[in-house]
């Protein structure tokens, strides 16, 4: 059995340009493994630019990280396919293919890539297929569980020999779904398209609540997110046995402590308000001891 990687996964959240180089820089101090760079949410987020995360993957790569750069998971215009072919064009780093056209444009290129979460993968035929399209590394989407990923896993081994690492998104808010709309805009009475970015606001999302008063989602601009925080801290024995990499999602920069739970191995405790049901194939926002 190998030594469970930890990879920080792209930032989902707008922050300032500053807040978010401070940020990486305490990451490239850390234990982590891997770091993911971009932005994947919403192509108006332009506090922090191509030439920045390039920047910062040169410290990041130069403190020992594999850097892996991340694409948008949903394209809206013109504009921002061309964004996604200039990223794609830089051989430096390796990229997360969050849509479909970020894959044809690697295939193309004939560069190896990582499959994201946002992309629809659920079985091995899929997964060969896109291995032989040249993907070395797939993110299992955040609602499966560990049961589906050793059946996966086996699937396709019997259907190719290419090699495959696997990740799962292991701490931090679930992203779960994408819309054209923007939650947030709307929620302060705003058009998408004057949105004033005003997730700025909001640097770890925006809480919706039930009638009773308990977290059901986090808006995140486009995207909506678990109200709570994911944690398989106390399932790391059962990570490590099925995985190769556990990816963390910060949301704050308290967040990094968790980098060392999971590096080291230590018996960290998960806090009672937070869940992992997907991992055990019950509903998501339930917890399993």
């Amino acid at each position: 059995m190998t030594q469970l990687k930890v990879a920080v996964g792209p930032m989902l959240f707008l922050w300032q340009k500053e807040l978010l180089e401070q940020f990486y820089e305490r990451v490239a101090q850390s234990t982590a493994d891997i770091v993911y760079l971009g932005e994947t949410v919403c192509g108006k987020r332009r506090l922090s630019r191509l030439n920045d995360y390039l920047e910062w993957a040169k410290m990041l790569e130069q403190a020992g990280k594999e850097v892996v750069l991340s694409s948008l998971a949903l394209l809206e215009s013109g504009a921002q396919l061309q964004e996604l072919k200039r990223v794609c064009r830089q051989s430096a780093y390796l990229i997360e293919a969050n849509d479909l056209a970020a894959v044809q444009q690697l295939h193309s290129l004939g560069l190896p890539f990582v499959i994201g979460p946002a992309i629809n993968v659920y079985n091995g035929y899929t997964l060969a297929k896109f291995a032989q399209m040249g993907a070395v590394r797939w993110v299992m989407p955040v609602e499966l569980s560990r049961d589906w990923l050793v059946a996966l896993k086996h699937e396709y081994a019997g259907l190719t020999d290419l090699p495959m690492q696997f990740e799962v998104f292991s701490y931090g808010l679930l992203p779960l779904a994408y819309s054209a709309r923007c939650f947030t805009a709307r929620h302060y009475d705003l058009a998408k398209d004057q949105c004033e970015l005003i997730c700025q606001k909001h640097p770890s999302g925006l809480m919706t609540h039930s009638q009773d008063g308990k977290k059901v989602f986090t808006l995140n601009g486009i995207q909506t997110m678990s109200g709570q925080v994911y944690n398989l801290c106390e399932d790391r024995h059962a990570l490590n046995s099925s995985a190769d990499i556990a990816r963390l999602s910060m949301h704050d920069m308290d967040d990094l402590q968790w980098i060392e739970s999971f590096a080291l191995g230590t018996d960290a405790k998960r806090p009672d308000e937070h869940i992992n049901g997907f991992w055990h194939h019950i509903a998501g926002m339930h917890c399993q001891s």
